[in-house]
């Protein structure tokens, strides 16, 4: 498995190429840079001194048996492929990763929140939604690479932001727990149309024209309209929620956090999405040394600290 990879040398893996991107050396030889999954994770690889006819038999979604030697490549581990071997009639399912809970408890829990708000127009309308979304909600991942990238990710990534909400609540009561419990409930579920399936999503055509800030906006209208509740203030609310959640005009959303709960969103959002992509450095780091750059955390090297187990 990927995750028990502690150590360079040969290795024999079973995997999925969930990215296949093929680029040239200085000196215009062809080569292959490839992300390997398997439940337990992702690795990165490079399959060098290639021929175009070699390169055309590897595509994204082959399950594969990677021939390879592990080494650590600018403070990360990487597989230097030497054979990929095609496998056939195995399950892509079985390659890929998943949330750490269960369909039933992320949805148990979800639902104790919403069936316990009692702003009943915010209530009715996220459980319209969350009825129409349920298959796409708990299996689509929040994202394509960075953060909460698996099946299931979109409904693990928004139970953490929740749990984090109620917290938040509790210290800051005068905050309408409601809006902001449905606003981190709705704000990304617009990425069931912006991409394509739970397991190797690509953008939708809607996804590349509209977003998925746009999306969810125009459905919860949508939706207010069909239950006759478009004009109360505490739709155009949760709708602004939606539109300001990335925080930032230059990060995609049309307005900013112009309300308390808007801008608790925005945070819980980073916060979540931050702490999982540095788990995830740490996670194929040795202790007392940095992980490699993370673009998304302005292409910082993230340290793990001494004293942390492998």
């Amino acid at each position: 498995m990927i995750k028990d990879i502690v150590k360079e040398g040969p290795i024999t893996l079973e995997c999925l190429i969930a990215r296949c991107e093929r680029g040239k050396t200085v000196k215009n030889t062809p080569y292959l840079s490839l992300a390997l999954e398997d439940s337990s994770g992702i690795l990165d690889a490079k399959f060098w001194n290639l021929t175009e006819e070699m390169i055309a038999q590897y595509k994204v979604g082959m399950i594969v048996e990677a021939h390879g030697d592990i080494l650590f490549h600018r403070n990360a581990i990487q597989l230097r492929v030497r054979k990929l071997i095609p496998l056939e009639g195995k399950n892509v399912n079985a390659y890929v990763q998943n949330a750490p809970m269960s369909k039933e408890k992320m949805e148990e829990e979800i639902m104790d929140i919403v069936l316990n708000m009692r702003n009943e127009t915010i209530q009715k309308i996220v459980l319209r939604i969350l009825e129409q979304k349920n298959e796409e909600f708990y299996t689509y991942p929040a994202a394509t690479k960075n953060h909460h990238n698996f099946v299931g990710g979109l409904a693990y990534h928004t139970l953490c932001m929740l749990r984090m909400a109620v917290h938040v609540t509790s210290e800051y009561t005068w905050l309408d727990s409601d809006l902001l419990y449905a606003g981190v409930l709705l704000h990304d579920i617009g990425k069931t149309v912006e991409l394509s399936q739970p397991v190797l999503p690509e953008y939708t055509m809607e996804g590349n024209l509209l977003g998925h800030i746009s999306i969810m906006a125009s459905y919860v209208d949508q939706i207010a309209k069909e239950e006759g509740v478009q004009d109360e203030e505490c739709v155009v609310l949760l709708k602004h929620m939606v539109l300001s959640h990335h925080g930032k005009m230059e990060f995609g959303s049309p307005v900013l956090p112009m309300i308390p709960e808007a801008e608790v969103l925005n945070i819980l959002d980073n916060l979540d999405s931050r702490l999982y992509m540095m788990k995830q450095s740490l996670e194929q780091t040795k202790p007392g040394q940095f992980g490699p750059r993370v673009f998304a955390l302005e292409n910082r090297m993230i340290y793990r600290k001494k004293d942390e187990q492998e």
